[in-house]
């Protein structure tokens, strides 16, 4: 997956991940790609469902790992190990 947004400088940020996400049936038909900059408290991330293949960009505050991020069409938990 793409980035959504230019990173020209990756020492801004203090996560960033790429992920393939797999679908009950153990596919890889879904991916992430999440970041955080540096002073924040809230991750971006940009998702391709696994389950639906629905495409979205949002934002979260996570409290604790694993992160979950919730599919916005149909409503399942994916969790970005």
């Amino acid at each position: 997956m793409k980035p959504p947004i230019e990173m020209n400088d990756i020492n801004n940020f203090a996560y960033i991940t790429s992920r393939k996400l797999q679908n009950e049936r153990d596919e890889k038909s879904g991916a992430v790609f999440m970041w955080r900059r540096k002073g924040e408290e809230e991750f971006n991330y940009k998702l391709k469902c696994p389950y639906c293949s629905e495409e979205q960009e949002s934002s979260v505050v996570f409290k604790k790992r694993p992160y979950r991020v919730k599919s916005g069409n149909c409503g399942r938990s994916i969790m970005v190990e």
